[in-house]
């Protein structure tokens, strides 16, 4: 068995326990989070093992997944209250320089190219489970939810947090005016 295998099965086993755990323990963004990471991961592999050209820097095919997956992680940073799809959406366009880079500079070589895509992606895996990890067990059903838009919102129209006279929030005494 060569290296290259034992650090494919290594990534694949870190990608299912990573994924596995988000799924158990996450909520509905880490879920998702978790679904982007596995498709990503399969289309890429199958592609791979389909045909070797596509261990080739800055491939066409490849580099549409890699923008798919970060386009999916700058949806989940901007749609969810969680901190870590900004994470893993910086290491997602980091993955896209490194494609950009490889493309222009054809002296690198494949391992260096293909080192440089497994590093952004094990930091991706990790951003997914130090979020699910800071999940907290307790945590209600809007906070499981993520999204930004609170659930009791009628036909798609946000529910405001703050009422609409300032004047009317109720204020513990230290704070009320004499």
């Amino acid at each position: 068995m060569t290296s290259g295998w034992l650090l494919a099965g290594t990534y694949n086993v870190v990608l299912l326990g990573v994924c596995g755990c988000a799924f158990l323990l996450g909520g509905r963004p880490e879920r998702i989070g978790a679904s982007i990471n596995l498709l990503a991961s399969f289309a890429t592999t199958g592609l791979r093992l389909a045909d070797p050209h596509f261990n080739m820097p800055a491939d066409a095919a490849v580099l549409g997944i890699d923008v798919s997956v970060a386009v999916g992680f700058f949806w989940l940073a901007i749609a969810t209250i969680r901190f870590w799809p900004i994470w893993a959406f910086g290491f997602a366009v980091a993955n896209l320089g490194t494609s950009a880079a490889g493309g222009w500079l054809p002296q690198v070589s494949v391992f260096a190219y293909l080192t440089g895509l497994g590093i952004y992606a094990y930091l991706a895996l990790g951003a997914l489970l130090v979020g699910t990890l800071c999940l907290p067990r307790n945590a209600g059903p809007w906070v499981r939810r993520g999204m930004r838009r609170h659930p009791a919102s009628a036909k798609g129209r946000p529910v405001s947090e703050c009422p609409a006279d300032l004047n009317e929030v109720e204020r513990p005494e230290a704070q009320r005016d004499n």
